[in-house]
This record gives C-alpha cells, sequence and structure tokens, in this order.
C-alpha cells in the first residue's frame, strides 16, 4: 500500500499562524508609526527652517538691490502677503498659513508642512501645533511640574511617606536612604531631588562638589553670612546657572552642634539672618538622610554649614564619615537649591546610566534638550556642560569678556600605554612654558589633546593670559586666586591648568562615576596639578586629590595632569546639547 507525504498545513495551524502574525502586527505597527510620525515631524521643522532662511536672504538680497538702486520694488515690505512667498522661496509641499514683515524683519511666519504647524517664535526657533512662544520669544516648554515628580517620591496620599524611605525637617519632607529615580539634569551639571519644603518648594543638591575652596577663615565657623561659601554660592556659581530665576531666595539654617550624629528636625538657634539663593547642607540633614549609607554621600570632602563651636564647622570626608575643620581648611561645596514648584521637567525618568535620553536618564529641568543644538559655543553652552573636541571629552568651565570658553577635560593626561601621567610640577611654583609642567602641557599635551592636527590647533586661542595668584598662609578668600586685575603673575599659553575656586576646581561626577556605569568612588579618579600657588611656600602648589578635596603639594612630587584648554569665540557647535550622552560637538 502507497504511503503519501503529508503537505500543507491543517486549520489549526493556520489559524495559529494568523494569531502570531496578528500579535506581531499588533507590536510592531505603533513602533512603526512612532518612527513614522518622528521622521514626519523632523522633516517638517527641517522644511520650515528652510522657508525662514530662503525668506530673510531673499529679503536681505532686496535690501542690497534697493540700497543700489531706489527705483527698484521690493517685496518685502509690510503689504507682504502668503502669496507672494512662492516667488522667493520653493515651498515643497508646505503651505504658508499667515505671515508678517514689518519693512525689516519677520514678525509673524505660520507655516503647515507634513500635517503639522509649526509657528515661528522670537528666537528663531518653531512651536509645533499646540505649543507657543514664550515671553522671551523661545518655544514654551512642555512637560509635567517638578512638583509632582517631588511628590511620587515622598508622599503618599498627599503626606510623607512613613516606610522608612523620607525623613521630615523643617515641615518639609525628604528622601532618605540610597534611591535610585531622583536623578536631575539642570545648567550643566547633575542634581539630586532631595524634596519638598514646607512653601511647596522643591530642594536640590548636586551629585558632585562644583569647587574646592576654604570655608572662611580662622575663627569664622559661626559666621555663615559673611563666609567665602556663601559668597562663591551665591555670586559666583549663581551668576553662572542657566534659568537661575526659578530658584527662590530663603534664610538657611546655620546652628551650631557638637553632637557628629545631630539629627535636629528644627532650626531653633539659626545664627544666619540674611537670605541667600543657594546653600549648603547641615549636618541634620545628612544624618536625617541616613548619613553614609545615603545618596548624600558621594566619596568626595564636602562642607556643610554646621558650626561645631567658632572655629570649626562641620565637613562630611570621602568615606561618607563627619568631622571638623577650622575655616581656614580646604573643602568641597556641593550646591544646594530651592526651585519653584512649578518649574517643568521636560524628559528622562530620574535614573541614571551611560546613555541618557528623552524616556531614561536624569530628569531634565526647564530646558528641551531633545534636539540638536547649533550655533555659537559661547551662546549656548553654560558652565558644566559637555563638549566634544578632537574626540576628547570636556566640560565648560566659564567663559571671558571675549567671549572665548574655557575647556576642562574630563579626565587626565595619559600615556600611549592608556595609562595615566603623573609628573612633579617643576622645581618651584611658578607655571612657565620653558620648564617643568607648563612645557610639558604645551608640548606633547598640546599634540595629544588635539591629534597633533592643526586645524585642531586652530580653534584654540594659542596666546591665552592665564594668572597666577596665591593662596594660603594669610590668604584664605577665593577671590585672591581668580584676581585678574592686578594677578601676581600672567603668563602667556595654550594649555592651562585649573585655578582653586574656579567652577569644576575639584573631581568630575562623571570621572568619580566612571562615566555614570558605577556608584561614585573617590578610587574611581586621580590627585591633579592646578594652577594656584600655595603663598606660605613657594616649594608648594594646591593640588585636587581624588576625593575632590584641595590641599598644598610639594612641587617635586607626581600628581596627574588635568589639562584646561580656550576655545575661540567664533568656535560653533555643529550637533549635540551639552549633556554627558551626547555631547557639543565642535
Amino acid at each position: 500500500m502507497k504511503s503519501y507525504k503529508k503537505f500543507g498545513f491543517t486549520l489549526i495551524e493556520l489559524l495559529a499562524v494568523i494569531i502570531i502574525l496578528a500579535i506581531v502586527a499588533l507590536i510592531a505597527t505603533p513602533i512603526i508609526l512612532d518612527v513614522v510620525e518622528d521622521a514626519r515631524i523632523s522633516a517638517g521643522k527641517s522644511e520650515a527652517q528652510m522657508i525662514l532662511g530662503g525668506i530673510n536672504n531673499y529679503c536681505a538680497t532686496e535690501d542690497i538691490k534697493y540700497q543700489m538702486d531706489n527705483s527698484y520694488t521690493k517685496i518685502c515690505t509690510s503689504d507682504m502677503d502668503v502669496n507672494d512667498v512662492p516667488t522667493m522661496v520653493n515651498l515643497g509641499n508646505a503651505e504658508i498659513i499667515s505671515i508678517n514683515y514689518d519693512g525689516t524683519k519677520l514678525t509673524k511666519l505660520v507655516i503647515e508642512s507634513n500635517n503639522h504647524k509649526f509657528t515661528l517664535c522670537a528666537s528663531g526657533q518653531f512651536a509645533m501645533d499646540d505649543e507657543e512662544c514664550d515671553d522671551d520669544g523661545d518655544v514654551a516648554l512642555v512637560g509635567d511640574p517638578i512638583i509632582e515628580k517631588a511628590k511620587e517620591l515622598v508622599y503618599s496620599n498627599d503626606t510623607c511617606k512613613t516606610d522608612g524611605t523620607t525623613y521630615q525637617y523643617m515641615d518639609g519632607c525628604y528622601i532618605k536612604g540610597n534611591p535610585t529615580n531622583n536623578y536631575l539634569w539642570y545648567s550643566g551639571f547633575l542634581w539630586r531631588i532631595m524634596g519638598i519644603n514646607a512653601d511647596g518648594t522643591i530642594r536640590m543638591i548636586t551629585d558632585e562638589n562644583v569647587t574646592s575652596i576654604y570655608w572662611g577663615g580662622t575663627y569664622t565657623a559661626q559666621n555663615w553670612d559673611d563666609s567665602y561659601a556663601k559668597d562663591w554660592l551665591n555670586n559666583y556659581f549663581y551668576s553662572r546657572l542657566k534659568g537661575n530665576n526659578i530658584i527662590k531666595e530663603e534664610i538657611w539654617c546655620s546652628e551650631t552642634t557638637t553632637d557628629i550624629n545631630s539629627a535636629r528636625t528644627t532650626c531653633t538657634n539659626n545664627l544666619s539672618t540674611e537670605t541667600a539663593k543657594v546653600g549648603l547642607i547641615t549636618l541634620d540633614e545628612y544624618n536625617l538622610a541616613g548619613g553614609i549609607s545615603s545618596y548624600l554621600n558621594i566619596g568626595q570632602y564636602q562642607w556643610t554649614m554646621t558650626p561645631y563651636n567658632s572655629s570649626l564647622a562641620w565637613y562630611v570626608n570621602d568615606n561618607g564619615n563627619a568631622d571638623t575643620l577650622d575655616g581656614s581648611s580646604l573643602h568641597g561645596l556641593r550646591a544646594v537649591i530651592n526651585v519653584n514648584f512649578d518649574v517643568i521637567i521636560t524628559g528622562g525618568n530620574g535614573t541614571l546610566g551611560a546613555t541618557w535620553s528623552s524616556e531614561s536618564g536624569p530628569y531634565i529641568l526647564n530646558e528641551d534638550k531633545s534636539v540638536e543644538i547649533t550655533g555659537k559655543l559661547n551662546g549656548k553652552s553654560t558652565s558644566g556642560e559637555y563638549v566634544m573636541y578632537a574626540g576628547k571629552k570636556y566640560r565648560v568651565v566659564d567663559k571671558d569678556s571675549n567671549g572665548n570658553t574655557k575647556l576642562i577635560l574630563d579626565g587626565y593626561y595619559e600615556e600611549p600605554s592608556g595609562t595615566i601621567y603623573e609628573m612633579s610640577y617643576g622645581s618651584n611654583n611658578t607655571f612657565s612654558t620653558e620648564t617643568g609642567i607648563g612645557q610639558k602641557l604645551n608640548s606633547d599635551v598640546l599634540n595629544w589633546l588635539t591629534n597633533n592636527n592643526e586645524t585642531e590647533k586652530a580653534k584654540l586661542v594659542s596666546n591665552y593670559t592665564w594668572y597666577q595668584n596665591g593662596l594660603g598662609g594669610e590668604i584664605y578668600n577665593y577671590e585672591e586666586s581668580l584676581d585678574e586685575e592686578n594677578p601676581t603673575r600672567s603668563i602667556q599659553a595654550t594649555v592651562g591648568l585649573i585655578r582653586v575656586g574656579e567652577m569644576l576646581s575639584s573631581q568630575s561626577s562623571s570621572i568619580l562615576t566612571k562615566g555614570y556605569t558605577t556608584i561614585s568612588n573617590y578610587n574611581n579618579a586621580n590627585e591633579y596639578w592646578t594652577m594656584t600657588p600655595y603663598n606660605a611656600n613657594p616649594s608648594a602648589t594646591f593640588v585636587v586629590i581624588d576625593g575632590g578635596d584641595a590641599y598644598f603639594g610639594l612641587v617635586l612630587l607626581n600628581s596627574s595632569i588635568r589639562p584646561v584648554i580656550v576655545v575661540n569665540s567664533d568656535v560653533t557647535i555643529t550637533g549635540g546639547n551639552g549633556t554627558w550622552s551626547n555631547p557639543y560637538q565642535i
């Protein structure tokens, strides 16, 4: 009897295949539609920008023609209407909904392209669909108020959580322990949301020391209002924060304690009477949050604003333990601010990793980081933001009066083998391009930073003026180190070093966490030289140690090199948004 092979599918098998295909379609269709929609929006924005550029170029050309011949009939007048635009620029599939030209510039332009409406704002950006232009002429931010995110972290049924993850302080509600979802990116720095204050504002602290300076002078620990720490935070630091009008001014608590375990929830005998925009944590807050086991321990030396007595102030060391030192000692400052409850979160989910996006990574506060930025570096960047130059990552230190931008390498100079290079400062603490560390910086290090590429070198200020002013001895004010009006010395060079008291003159958060891939730890950092001499000894210069502290090191000892460069005022950004994951490309 013949046997026959079975061909085809049974009805049940066909139904199973159909069901599987339907499930795949259900999963894939939204993803595909999202991709298509994103492409449509991107194309629409590009078309709107092209039309705007075409109109502006046409009108500029007309002005030149009119200057050469007053009988020339201009289209770019206050009578311009939507029908005039096709004669200026190819509209493609776009349509001009409305336009207004006041005789010198566009004051209104609404374009429909790829099923979306694009409205020109005064800044030159386009608001899309229901978005609006804000009072500053930028696209109004769209997102959730920060209060909603903060409530998720600390509230349960509109009251402070009672599950051991929060603590109460000064009638506010704050995070306790070591959460992984309270990270936030604001104005060039990574912050941690601490909680909600009694007045509804949101308390935040930087996830790194933003500098390392003397707290004050000898016997000043009970005078926060006149301290160098308060002055630096509220003048130097605050003035460099982008959109700092969101920060509320208030009185900060400076209350003496001799108890290392102090965990007071009120401020009964406050020694501070003046308001300020920026402050530090108290020893009480550190302990209430969980101390060494909390997110407030980041493996760096950091001052608190709590006095021990008239001479000593409390600080936290790189192991997370509290201790006291005289105000005439250097430690890091970890800035604390209170922002308005209605400030907008525009992206992220509060977590942290090596890659950030609109959906994951730190919350993005009060700015749009979903777009690629272009334009002059000195006009777009702010202190703390990341920049990629010649294949190496830097952070913005500051911008000078000539529009040049100072950058510090987010790492250390390395040998060809990849080993971090260490060397002595020189025979004394005088910085020179002829000998010692200054010579090394402006020869081998310069070539390493630029890949010995002349095009890259041309972006740098080759004769930048670097200043050397000493600290220490009897001089504790950070302003002495930064004085450029009456400097002790000035040197012309291409590559230099950071000064004590400048922004980022501590250890970078991204260095301490190995690019945000591990818990912050001083073992991930290296000690490095600064530009600032120690006044009391010509054989000593200040060094930033791995724990973010600063001290004076003998110049004959070996330390790492963290180069600082200055890029020209005409250097432009070609992409990126200034974050760790997507630095500005120049």
